[in-house]
């Protein structure tokens, strides 16, 4: 497909058959996907399987052009998930416990706030806008991105009260 997917709201359950290479956007968000095995592999814009039921990003494309949006799903781990996002990357209000298989490069925002996170391990180690990762349980900030160019959103977490009043000045709250 040259130009934008649009296969949203429709009650699908598999993206098997879908086009293999997109020239610009693939919608395939609220649905009752639980895979993303048959998605394209090649996404020349933005990416959007939010608001499914999704337990595995396998399946996913390995590079997005634009944004990659799989929020509100079930999933517990980012394994599959593209390695480089030339947009945002929002996984907020899913079950993560752990952020490995993350992309290791986002160029826009990155979103994991409101999930079961304990530790960063696994973050991008470079993101271009801002990084939130409140609403979780960091009690560690180890696998912290090497490089954030935006805001670092890190309350509502047991860490937040022990990072001292002069280090709040790098976090929003």
């Amino acid at each position: 497909v040259s130009e934008s997917f649009y296969c949203h709201e429709n009650n699908l359950t598999s993206l098997e058959g879908a086009p293999q290479s997109v020239g610009g956007d693939f919608y395939s968000y609220r649905n009752n996907l639980t895979s993303l095995v048959g998605a394209p592999q090649s996404v020349d814009g933005d990416f959007w399987c939010h608001d499914n039921e999704l337990t595995s990003l396998e399946g996913a494309p390995q590079s997005v052009d634009g944004n990659f949006s799989c929020y509100n799903n079930n999933l517990t781990s980012l394994e599959g998930a593209p390695q480089s996002v030339g947009g945002d990357f929002y996984c907020f209000g899913n079950k993560l416990t752990s952020l490995k298989g993350a992309p290791q490069s986002v160029d826009g925002n990155f979103w994991c706030n409101a999930n079961n996170l304990t530790s960063l391990e696994g973050a991008p180690q470079s993101v271009g806008g801002d990084f939130d990762c409140s609403y979780n349980n960091l009690t560690s900030l180890k696998g912290f991105p090497m490089e954030i160019k935006g805001e670092i959103v890190l309350s509502i977490n047991p860490i937040w009260n022990q990072i001292g009043p002069m280090d709040r000045g790098i976090v929003t709250g």
